[in-house]
């Protein structure tokens, strides 16, 4: 938990300090293989890319270990969809954007229902951040600005690491594409979710 409360709060560095810490004690388990890639995000938030790529090595390696889950979807168990969903994010703070979108899509196809709805919002909102990232990248700005639509479109509990991630995209849009009216409309959805994340703050302390 502290390295997540590090990630949130921008302390990369304490992402990694702290999930080197927990790694040592974890054991074989899930635990360590969530250290493991929280470890890897970290330091891809601070670019250390070989460092970044050993971790995301590493974590799939310890995996490859366990059986199956019987329950995937508990918050602490670690499965290959939660691997994917983590290398993506690395792999995009890292510029790898082929790889990067090879996760996204994943992470897409594997959490969306034959009728378009997803069984996982929250990585699929992510997912979509990520593809925004790199078609910006790219030079494709009607992709980049349609890809965060999307993960405002999806309906999801937690607003945070949302504005978080869409705050990156945005990032990305303006220093790319600062002249284009298109990317006014996706930075005032960010602007209105950080408000309404601002709103909902004080009910969380509940």
């Amino acid at each position: 938990m502290s390295a997540w409360f590090a990630l949130v709060e921008g302390r990369y560095e304490d992402v990694v300090t702290a999930a080197r810490q927990g790694q040592a004690v974890a054991g074989q388990s899930s635990a360590q293989v969530q250290l493991t890639l929280q470890e890897a995000r970290g330091l891809a938030r601070i670019g250390d890319r070989r460092e970044a790529d050993k971790a995301l090595s590493c974590g799939a390696d310890i995996l490859a270990k366990f059986p199956l889950p019987d329950n995937p979807d508990h918050h602490f168990v670690f499965d290959h969809a939660k691997w994917v969903f983590y290398a993506a994010t690395a792999y995009t703070w890292l510029e790898e954007n082929d790889r990067a979108e090879e996760h996204a899509l994943e992470i897409i196809q594997m959490h969306t229902r034959p009728d378009g709805t997803s069984n996982a919002p929250m990585r699929v909102a992510d997912a979509h951040i990520d593809l925004g990232i790199v078609h910006a990248r790219r030079g494709d700005l009607d992709a980049a600005v349609e890809q965060g639509m999307a993960a405002f479109d999806i309906e999801r509990k937690s607003l945070t690491d949302l504005v978080t991630r869409a705050g990156d995209l945005d990032r990305v849009l303006r220093q790319r594409y600062r002249r284009e009216a298109l990317i006014q409309e996706f930075h005032e959805r960010c602007i209105m979710a950080r408000r309404a994340l601002d709103i909902r703050r004080p009910e969380l302390l509940d």
